[in-house]
């Protein structure tokens, strides 16, 4: 058994005492910078592209309630109860980030990807589903990790549902933007279960999925080497197929591991492509790149999940998606395929209106 309340070695400071400022933009960005204050101060030009991010995704009722810092005292960060979150998967996403730094992410992503699927097969799979599902692997079946739903992102609209039927488990699939989820292989599929408030996990094998359809979707990223596609359809699966291992917030447990190494890759991606002389780094992007890999670094090696992780997780996500359409808007990308390339990974594994709408939500000081 785990013990119940690690201490995390990574802590948001208890008072934000640097924020004592009534400028809107910079109380705008304080849900996301307080928390990312737990790896270091941040440069000028990381605060510059929060408080402008900030600003853009500002809703009307945000602005509405958005107080003056003088006007309530500052609560301190909460971190929550901590448990141990042990995998032993690192050491290939460490190995194959190595070679994303040198060669960039078009050869390397699906081997990065592999990597994350270890991962949830390491957390999330019981012994058995473990055993058949990386034996699917070695066979040469693809994985897909289907959670983007055509209803939409809210979980009341997913298309995607599981109905006990006298049962017999039916579900129903009607997923968007896997990758590579148009070729034969097998899947995870996150569907809505009616009157449950979080979605539940399939495993759907290569039988299963085989009757589905599946088809590309848009154009290819990466030099052509990463396709999306779109699945939908309806299976019968078994009570032994849904993932129960991790519980309601597996998702979440999942995300808080793989979103800081996806953030180190798109670091060392950017490092890659200035290299090449594909990008322009001048020196406040690259102060802002390099305190953003620093902090992803230490977050990866952080084995401890809690409600702080999850929060800083969130906020290096936010923070690398604004550096990445920062570069694109300001041309220091030279050619469209990287824009494109760089613009889509602003919105994979959480996009800064998700993120910021999660954080903005649990940050009592605003």
């Amino acid at each position: 058994m785990h013990p119940a309340n690690l201490i995390d070695d990574i802590r948001t400071p208890a008072q934000t005492s640097t924020w004592k400022t009534t400028d809107l933009p910079t109380l705008a960005a304080l849900p996301v910078a307080a928390r990312l204050e737990a790896f270091g101060p941040l440069p000028d030009a990381l605060l510059a592209l929060l408080r402008e991010g900030a600003v853009r995704l500002l809703d009307s009722d945000m602005i509405i309630r958005q107080r003056r810092l003088g006007d309530v005292a500052l609560p301190e960060i909460e971190e929550g109860a901590s448990t141990e979150l042990r995998h032993d998967e690192s050491a290939l996403a460490e190995a194959v980030l190595e070679q994303i730094a040198q060669q960039g992410l078009a050869d390397h992503f699906k081997p990065f990807m592999r990597s994350f699927i270890r991962i949830m097969f390491a957390l999330f799979f019981t012994p058995d589903q473990y055993e058949r599902a990386c034996a699917c692997l070695d066979d040469g079946y693809h994985f897909s990790f289907l959670m983007s739903d055509a209803g939409g992102p809210t979980l009341a609209g997913w298309q995607s549902v599981a109905r006990n039927d006298q049962g017999r488990i039916r579900l129903t699939v009607d997923k968007v933007w896997g990758i590579e989820a148009h070729r034969e292989g097998m899947a995870v599929i996150a569907a809505r279960l009616p009157g449950v408030f979080f979605p539940a996990a399939y495993l759907v094998w290569p039988e299963q999925y085989r009757s589905l359809r599946r088809v590309s979707y848009g154009e290819p990223f990466l030099d052509g080497r990463l396709q999306l596609g779109n699945v939908n359809g309806e299976v019968e699966v078994g009570a032994g197929d849904r993932l129960k291992i991790g519980g309601p917030t597996v998702f979440n447990k999942y995300l808080t591991i793989v979103r800081p190494f996806f953030v180190r890759a798109l670091m060392a991606h950017l490092e890659w492509l200035a290299s090449e002389g594909r990008l322009t780094l001048d020196e406040r992007a690259g102060d802002a790149m390099r305190f953003i890999a620093d902090a992803a670094r230490q977050q990866t090696r952080s084995q401890v999940y809690s409600f702080g992780s999850v929060q800083r997780v969130l906020a290096l996500k936010f923070a690398s998606n604004e550096l990445l359409s920062g570069l694109v808007r300001s041309g220091a990308v030279r050619e469209f395929g990287d824009e494109r390339d760089l613009l889509a990974f602003s919105k994979m594994e959480g996009s800064s209106y998700r993120c910021y709408h999660e954080l903005r939500t649990s940050f009592k000081g605003v």
